[in-house]
Order: structure tokens, then sequence, then C-alpha cells
């Protein structure tokens, strides 16, 4: 084959990664908790700095996960109208209307267990998770959500919380739930959240051994009222990628889970992390059909990528 010059290479190239394409995430915690995490946490007083950053340097969007400091066996906080996921998004609006927000929308980091579910004294109780689900969507989108994400991957929660946000006069709020795969790789994030669940095992989510099964669920989650598709671990999730791209009709959104983050960057001798392992990995998942990809490291990426 004959070696282009640089000139014809770059006229041959695919799509590249942009900051338009990546979404930031923002794990929240109370001003005055200085505990030491594994992953990197923000305020609400950091958040207006930080999403002003982002805008400015072209990223889009950003998704919010957030917990209660009072946790329950019923996740009493998880619909608060003053709590932490609240105020996170309102400052988040004020700081950049045009700037997309997602949340998600789930109990494990509000109840006493670290479950996604909460139960009763036969064990898991549909019901009521998928009305606490839908109640917190509605508070997320009362604080100015634009996508509210369910990941219990519960069968029904998408339809509850689809019927809760349109009861509620939210019609025009988007729902992407988390498709996801079981992985070792969330550890950085539970720790950080403190939403390790009690059992060890998130019940619903997929064996990485079938991804048929990943085909089936999104296709439930589209019918229940889906508008698109977060799958993770975004790395685990590629071939899946594909597949879900002929078979269901619905914009899919990688999530770059904590795991791939610490272990794809390596620090450089300045303290700041490389980021060039993630560009090329959100490269192959844009190239796979990823119409964005959420990540930890958007604001790093969207630096490096500008400066390039």
């Amino acid at each position: 084959m004959t070696a282009h010059r640089l000139a014809a290479r770059t006229f041959l190239d695919g799509p590249s990664l942009a900051p338009s394409d990546l979404c930031m995430v923002f794990l929240m915690r109370e001003d005055d908790d200085t505990e030491s995490r594994p992953m990197p946490t923000l305020t609400v007083r950091e958040v207006p700095g930080v999403i002003t950053a982002l805008e400015s340097l072209g990223v889009r969007s950003v998704k919010i996960f957030a917990g209660s400091r009072v946790r329950d066996a019923q996740a009493s906080q998880a619909a608060s109208p003053t709590g932490l996921m609240a105020r996170a998004i309102e400052a988040a609006k004020r700081a950049a209307p045009n700037v997309l927000v997602m949340t998600e929308t789930c109990v494990c980091s509000h109840n006493d267990s670290g479950e996604c579910w909460l139960g009763d004294r036969h064990g898991m109780d549909r019901e009521l998770t998928s009305e606490v689900l839908g109640a917190q969507a509605v508070m997320q989108a009362e604080a100015g959500a634009d996508i509210v994400g369910p990941a219990a991957m519960l069968p029904g929660s998408v339809f509850a919380v689809r019927e809760a946000l349109d009861v509620a006069g939210h019609k025009q709020v988007a729902i992407m739930p988390h498709l996801i795969f079981a992985s070792s790789l969330y550890e950085g994030y539970r720790a950080t959240m403190g939403a390790t669940p009690r059992s060890g095992a998130r019940a619903f989510q997929i064996d990485p051994k079938q991804p048929e099964l990943a085909v089936h669920v999104a296709r439930e989650m589209v019918d229940e009222g889906a508008d698109m598709i977060l799958t993770e671990p975004a790395l685990h999730t590629v071939d899946t990628l594909v597949h879900l791209k002929d078979k269901v009709p619905a914009p899919l959104v990688p999530f770059s889970v904590s795991g791939e983050y610490l272990r794809l960057t390596d620090r450089r001798e300045d303290g700041e992390r490389d980021m060039k392992g993630l560009i090329e990995a959100y490269t192959v998942l844009k190239r796979a059909g990823a119409s964005r990809v959420i990540t930890y490291g958007a604001l790093e990426i969207a630096r490096e990528l500008r400066a390039s």
C-alpha cells in the first residue's frame, strides 16, 4: 500500500473526537465534606466555575450524580427538592442555561443498603422502588434536568418514570436509562458515593457473557419510553454497541466508568493525568456508533483537544 503524504492521510480520515462529543460527570459532595475519595468530586459552590470552563471548551453536557447524607431503608431523601441533587442541577443551569443537564435517577446513594432497590420483609419491593424513582425523576426535572437516567435496570422502572414525568407536566424531559454490564470497574464510583450494595451484586445487571440479553433489555427500555440508551462500562460494550445500533431505534451513549478513567490515564510529572489513552478509546466508541460519550475526563480531554 502506498505511504501517502500527511495531507492525503488527513483528507481520508474518518470523523475525529471533538469536545462536543463528550459529557462531563459530576460526582457531588456537600461543602463541608472533606473526606478523601478515589474519584474527583465537586461541591455545589464549585459547579459554576467548572461548567463555565466546560462550555468555553465546547463541552455541552454534564451528568450529575448525588446522594443523601441522611440514608434510611425508604430512601426518604431521594426526591428532596432541597437535596444535593436538586441544588447541583439548579447551580449548573444558573451558570450555563444552554448546557444540557443529565442525572442519575436511582436509590443506591440514598438508602442504607447501597442497593438500587427498596425492600420489605419479603425482599425487593418493585412497586415502591418504581414509585420513588418516579418521584425522584420529577424532582430532578423541576430542578432543571433535561434528561433523567433510571439506573436500577428494574423492569418497569422506565415506564414508571415516564408516567410520573408526564403526569407532573414534564413530557419534554427525556429519559436515558442505564444498560449495565456487571463489572469490577465500578468500584471507584461506589466507594466515592457510598453506593456499594450490601448484597454484593446488582440484581438486574447483565452478565458480560450474554450480549444478546443486552439487546433484549434495551428494546424493552425503548418500549417502556426510553428516548436514548446509556451503556456501561463503555469499553466493555463496544461489540454490543454495534449490535444495538442495528437493532434498537434510539441514540446510544456509552458511559466510561470510574475504573476506565483510573486505569487508562497515567500521572504525568506535573501531576496531571495523561488523556491520550482515553482519547483513543473514545474515538473507537464514536466509530462503533456512539452518539456521545459520558466521561470523568471530559474537561481534561477537551483541554487537550483544544491544545492540539
